[in-house]
């Protein structure tokens, strides 16, 4: 017993369809994987992350990874330039940023230049100094990530 033609015509179309559609999930596929291949971190937030919540967490994964390089004998050499972009990222709530916040930006934006500039028997002081500059905005601002911070440190 045969299909009717209007039941091939009705498979033939929903297999196109189909087949349009696994095209088209590929493509954005592809563009997503390669819009995300910058960025370093996953939203936390279902609503979206501001601009300096994702560039804080980068800037902890940047100091783990650090950790581990100086753990290891190793120095840092390639300087995180998107960390420049601190003072002007933006918060999730402008009231979470207080005044003294670029104080806060302007110190721990030095003391990461010390870090990378800094002779292999200074590592471990200049390393922790910069983790302690993270301690100190977020003891004034937003405490929450402070015992994950303080993990970072390394022994002296």
């Amino acid at each position: 017993m045969g299909l009717s033609s209007k039941s091939k015509l009705f498979v033939y179309a929903s297999f196109g369809i189909f087949c349009l559609f696994i095209i088209q999930c590929k493509q954005e596929s592809k563009t997503e994987k390669d819009a995300s291949s910058c960025v370093k971190t996953k939203p936390l937030n279902p609503n979206g992350d501001s601009e300096l919540a994702v560039l804080m967490r980068n800037m902890y994964d940047s100091l783990a990874a650090v950790n581990t390089l100086i753990k290891n004998g190793g120095v840092p050499t390639k300087f995180p330039e998107a960390f420049l972009k601190l003072h002007t990222a933006k918060p999730t709530d402008v009231n979470t940023k207080p005044d003294s916040f670029d104080a806060f930006a302007d110190d721990y934006l030095n003391t990461l230049k010390s870090l990378y500039h800094s002779p292999k028997e200074d590592l471990n002081k200049n390393y922790n100094s910069l983790v302690q500059k993270c301690a100190n905005c977020h003891q004034v601002s937003c405490p929450g990530p402070l015992k994950k911070i303080f993990k970072l440190r390394l022994d002296s």
